[in-house]
């Protein structure tokens, strides 16, 4: 299934902030309609040209559907119209000159992210989510696309007890972010797990992301012709070199034991 790209009029409603919006200060909640016209609660994030932010969503979003791990229902490009959102929240002069913009959407999920205020529900909740077979096939798909910001406030735990994965946009770090002039220290759930966990957790943690690696190869595969599309569709300039740059990078780490290569575990 490929990212749908909206135009204006799929923006309805403005409904708010969201109680955790990250640093981007363009965050918040809005009813969109989809393809079909069906209205979903979404939160929706501006996300600046000059960095691969968009695609990175984009990709991710498609790689987490394609290979198993727990990710939105419903995501998409819309394409915001500014006038309406300036009416409920103000925007920072680099938006100055734009009638619409465009931002990821993606469907709200009921739960609670993971990242609490009160530190010792905090660290209760950081331990289920360690403890869970989901942060093993999120942390094995973060090393694997290489996306380098994930956080305990970026991953929620769903009310039927399920983690789910949000926010990709650092993917590909290397490949799309190093030569856009913007670089991320490594944050993942594989970090936590180390300090959180014994020395026989830890390792139990590995060998588990490197047994949810083997979906990789053929989730890239499902998702492969959609990344391509997505990728024109943004930087149709310079898609022909970046589409097999991004494909090939993938396949090699998709490989067979390169995750449990990488970890110094076997699988």
């Amino acid at each position: 299934m490929s990212v749908e790209i909206l135009d204006a009029s799929a923006w309805r409603e403005f409904r708010g902030k969201p109680g955790h919006s990250g640093a981007n200060e363009t965050t918040h909640l809005a009813k969109i309609a989809d393809g079909t016209g069906k209205l979903r609660d979404c939160f929706v994030k501006l996300l600046p040209h000059e960095y691969p932010g968009l695609l990175g969503e984009a990709i991710g979003w498609l790689l987490a559907r394609s290979s198993g791990v727990a990710c939105v229902p419903f995501a998409a490009i819309v394409f915001v119209p500014l006038s309406e959102l300036r009416k409920s929240i103000e925007l920072s002069s680099e938006f100055d000159g734009f009638d619409v913009y465009p931002a990821w959407c993606c469907e709200l999920v009921a739960g609670k992210v993971v990242r609490q205020i009160n530190a010792w529900a905090y660290w209760v909740s950081r331990r289920n989510c360690l403890n869970s077979k989901d942060a093993r096939n999120i942390a094995a798909f973060d090393q694997w696309t290489d996306l380098r910001d994930r956080n305990f406030g970026n991953v929620i735990r769903t009310s039927g007890g399920g983690y789910v994965s949000i926010d990709h946009e650092t993917i590909l770090h290397d490949l799309l972010w190093r030569p856009a002039g913007r670089c991320y220290e490594r944050r993942s759930l594989m970090d936590a797990a180390k300090e959180q966990l014994s020395g026989a957790e830890f390792l139990k943690f590995q060998v588990e992301m490197a047994n949810a690696a083997k979906k990789h190869a053929p989730g890239l595969s499902a998702a492969s012709a959609d990344i391509a599309k997505i990728t024109e569709q943004i930087y149709s300039s310079n898609a022909s070199a970046l589409i097999p740059a991004i494909l090939d990078l993938l396949d090699q780490r998709s490989q067979t034991n390169w995750l449990a290569d990488e970890l110094g575990v076997m699988a």
